[in-house]
């Protein structure tokens, strides 16, 4: 959607500024477009002609990973060559592709990847993020140890009913789904330690914390009825309730 030339709607993060963009085939629902943007690298763009709040929902769950602790690409604004800022997530070269399989043929260690994997669980579980599948996963080789980070929570927050409710146990999505695949291939590899430590850290973060991840953002990314349902949402003791509602499920083990 073209913005009016007259209403310019300027972030409070600073934007990168893409030199080129162009369509590529990156095997998603949600994104389809890259753009350069020199030495800041290549970025993958979401925009809102999926739905609205598509560029809120990247900026906002990645913000909030950083904050309390998984692992995740690097993101920011990006003044696109259509004249519009929309939400990019950086690419980051030597990505290993298909880890799963290296992983269960022994050329990639596990251990490496499963700590991270819990925290980025315990985040998918707070947002309801139901599609994190095994691409989801952005794992890299850094000197012989392999490394991996979170990206895409496009089908998590808004997109889903808000105030948030309920639990993602559901087999058929794909979070349950790549769950089970890898206790099948890897055994019970989560890290409880780790993802109550993610849990803990989605508690202490403050109203305030939550107003400036949304300030940091274009303002047409959200109306202002959406704003005030997170901030009231955040203020209202909701957080803790759902926080100590993952707790329970994964000390009794129907989470893991």
């Amino acid at each position: 959607m073209a913005k009016n030339p007259a209403v310019i709607v300027y972030p409070q993060a600073v934007p990168v500024k893409a030199m080129a963009c162009g369509i590529a085939d990156l095997k998603s629902q949600d994104a389809n477009e890259i753009c350069f943007c020199g030495d800041d690298g290549g970025f993958v763009i979401k925009k809102n002609d999926k739905y609205p709040s598509l560029p809120h929902i990247e900026w906002f769950c990645s913000s909030l990973a950083r904050s309390v602790g998984v692992p995740q690409l690097d993101f920011s604004v990006v003044e696109h060559t259509d004249g519009n800022f929309w939400f990019g997530s950086s690419w980051k070269t030597g990505q290993v592709k298909d880890w799963w399989t290296l992983a269960a043929n022994g050329s990639l260690d596990f251990g490496h990847l499963s700590d991270d994997i819990s925290r980025v669980y315990a985040l998918d579980l707070f947002i309801n993020n139901d599609d994190r599948h095994l691409n989801n996963y952005f794992v890299v080789n850094d000197a012989g140890r392999f490394r991996l980070y979170s990206f895409d929570y496009s089908r998590s927050w808004l997109n889903k009913p808000f105030p948030l409710v309920g639990l993602i146990t559901d087999p058929a999505t794909n979070t349950v789904r790549v769950k089970e695949y890898l206790k099948v291939n890897f055994g019970n590899y989560f890290n409880v330690a780790a993802m109550t430590d993610i849990l803990d850290n989605i508690t202490a973060v403050q109203p305030q914390r939550v107003s400036d991840i949304i300030s940091a953002h274009p303002n047409n990314w959200l109306t202002q009825a959406e704003r005030d349902a997170i901030l009231n949402w955040w203020n209202s003791g909701a957080v803790l309730t759902r926080v100590n509602e993952i707790k329970a499920g994964i000390q009794n083990g129907s989470l893991l």
